[in-house]
């Protein structure tokens, strides 16, 4: 059995606000989706990594606390949530 990406387990809309960078900001989503694709849990990824996919999505999916930080409820669907 294969374990799931990061990627697999966001949100729709998530996965879709990101994609609206696509064009204009091309190596920047490269990097995120390399980033998404390459780790299987929120928790794995860097702060930087973290600032970068943050940069690229709307307020409502920005973490507003420190445990949104921590857990990344925000962008998980919910079944992987913790």
């Amino acid at each position: 059995m294969t374990n799931m990406k990061l990627k697999d387990k966001l949100k729709p809309e998530v996965l879709a606000a990101l994609d609206n960078a696509k064009y204009q900001y091309s190596s920047s989503h490269r990097a995120i989706f390399a980033s998404l694709n390459s780790v299987e849990n929120y928790r794995e990824l860097t702060v930087n990594q973290l600032t970068n996919i943050f940069t690229f999505l709307p307020q409502e999916f920005k973490p507003q606390t420190d445990i949104g930080w921590l857990y990344g409820d925000n962008i998980l669907a919910k079944k992987h949530r913790i």
